[in-house]
Order: C-alpha cells, then structure tokens, then sequence
C-alpha cells in the first residue's frame, strides 16, 4: 500500500507537466484549424501548468532526473513549435518557404538549444536563476504580440518578426533571469515582490484580456537586461561563487 502510494505521489508533477504538454498540442491542432485566438489562450495555460509542475515536484519532495526530462520535452512542443507554428501562420507564411521557415522557426531552434544547454547545466550545479530567457517566457512574448497584433497584416509582421528574433535570442544568451517565486511571503521582500506581481498577472488576464500579457513579459525581460548591464564585475564574481556553493 505504501509502495503505490508512493508511485502515485511521484507521478503527481508528471501529470502536470503532460498536461502542458497536451495543451501545446491543442494549440498546434489550433493553430492549423485556424483558430489562432484559442491557440494563443492555449499556450497561456500550458504555462500555468509548467510553472506548477516543478513547484509540485519540491512541494511533495519528488524532483527527478526523469522529471526535468520530461518537462524539456513538453517545453519543446508547448513553447517551441507551438509559437513558431503560430508565427508563421499568421505573419510568415507569405514570406519565401525558407526565409520564412528560418524567421518563424527562431523560437524552436533557440528554444531547442537552450534547453539542452539548460539540461546540461542542472547536470553540473544547480542555479538560483536561469541563463537566457526561459523558453515560456519567449512563448508568452509571442502570444502577447498575437493578441496585440492580430488582424493587422504586413504592418504587424514588419513589428513582430524582428521583436521575436530578438527575443529568441535572448534564450542562448548569457543573460540571467530570476527563477518563479517560492510560494511563501516569507521569503524575503525580493521573492514577495516577485509573488505578488505574477499574483496580479493572473488577476489581470482575465480582466483585460490577452494584451495584459505584454506589459507583464516585457517587465521580466528587461528586468534581467538591466541587471546585466548595470553588473559590476564584483558583483559577477560574487554570483558566480555564490552559484559553486
């Protein structure tokens, strides 16, 4: 009884993490019906459930090898391809094949390399913060310019494209982006900002819509930009001792 009690409470965050992964296939069926609204909905909530698997995983003391890999793998449909198969519907399509191909595909080659990177990394050391932008929050910059963007044709893609090549990017660099939040406000008044703000993000969604997404994401992004720039070298050294022991 205890054994299958145990097997269960280990699968618990699995569970999670396959649900992200079946709602970034819905969006990828959604994408190709045409309905890219509900695709862009869809992606939203394969990030919800992708920011509670992990979370779950250390709540009930379950992190796993096989976890983390299976949670890469749902990242590459759900925030990968689903966002570049979404792109290219709506703003690349009319490009040529492989110009267009190459554009659109940026968040599944970047995001791709970046998880591998992010695989290998958790190998070595663990890490209070991410290196590159996570691969959710370049699909959530995505889906926030879709619901900005969406029904302005060639003027919206001349604004698009080249903002989710740029943030694409971001995903190899070497730039530094806080982890989610511990959910607890007694973490410090730095994890209960960080709580309260994502708090509010959910609050704010189904007020106002899709387009509260942007304003959240472009925070987070130029959250880890400005720390990068205004990092001293002691600082960096400091950081990089920190992350050793």
């Amino acid at each position: 009884m205890k054994l299958k009690k145990r097997i269960n409470k280990h699968h618990i965050p699995s569970l999670f993490t396959l649900l992200n992964m079946f709602l970034g296939f819905l969006a990828i069926i959604s994408v190709a019906e045409g309905n890219y609204t509900r695709a862009a909905y869809l992606i939203v909530g394969a990030a919800i459930f992708d920011a509670l698997d992990g979370k779950l995983a250390r709540w009930i003391q379950q992190p796993s090898q096989f976890g983390m890999e299976l949670d890469s793998l749902a990242d590459v449909v759900s925030f990968c391809l689903a966002p570049a198969l979404l792109i290219w519907a709506l703003y690349a399509r009319d490009l040529h094949p492989v110009l267009g191909a190459l554009i659109a595909g940026a968040p599944l080659y970047f995001g791709a390399l970046r998880l591998a990177r992010y695989n290998v990394g958790q190998h070595s050391r663990p890490h209070s913060s991410f290196e590159g932008l996570p691969s959710p929050v370049n699909a959530l910059v995505i889906v926030a310019l879709v619901f900005y963007y969406h029904g302005q044709g060639l003027a919206a893609a001349k604004v698009v494209l080249p903002i989710i090549m740029a943030t694409s990017f971001l995903m190899i660099s070497p730039i530094r982006y806080p982890k989610t939040p511990r959910l607890t406000f007694r973490a410090g008044p730095g994890n209960t900002l960080y709580l309260v703000a994502i708090i509010v993000s959910l609050i704010a969604i189904p007020i106002f819509g899709g387009r509260a997404v942007l304003p959240i994401v472009l925070v987070y992004i130029l959250s880890g930009l400005v720390r990068w720039l205004t990092r001293t070298d002691s600082s960096a050294e400091l950081h990089s001792v920190e992350e050793e022991t």
